[in-house]
Parts: C-alpha cells; sequence; structure tokens
C-alpha cells in the first residue's frame, strides 16, 4: 500500500526530520532548540498542513 502522507518537523522553517511518528522526536528536537520556531507538518500529496508552537 502507498503510503499517503508523512510527517515533517522544521525549525525556523529548515526540514530537520521526516517519518510517522513525530512525537517522540517533536520533543527532542524542541529541547535541542529551546528558543527557536519548531514546527510539524503533516504532508500529503494533496495538501501541507502546518502547525507551529513557540
Amino acid at each position: 500500500m502507498e503510503k499517503r502522507f508523512k510527517y515533517v518537523i522544521k525549525v525556523e522553517g529548515k526540514e530537520v526530520w521526516q517519518g510517522l511518528n513525530p512525537k517522540a522526536k517533536y520533543w527532542e528536537i524542541k529541547k535541542q532548540n529551546p528558543d527557536k520556531e519548531v514546527a510539524i507538518a503533516w504532508r500529503t500529496k494533496e495538501k501541507v498542513l502546518v502547525c507551529t508552537w513557540r
């Protein structure tokens, strides 16, 4: 079966990680970059949805 989506984690707009389970990676990356904007994007073939926390 073809994967229809993946998660992407970005720091200050630069993609630093992609995969299918961002939960643990998000907090690891956020701890490494405490004063930077860290965002999770859900990428599909059709669209991209981005959530950002500061």
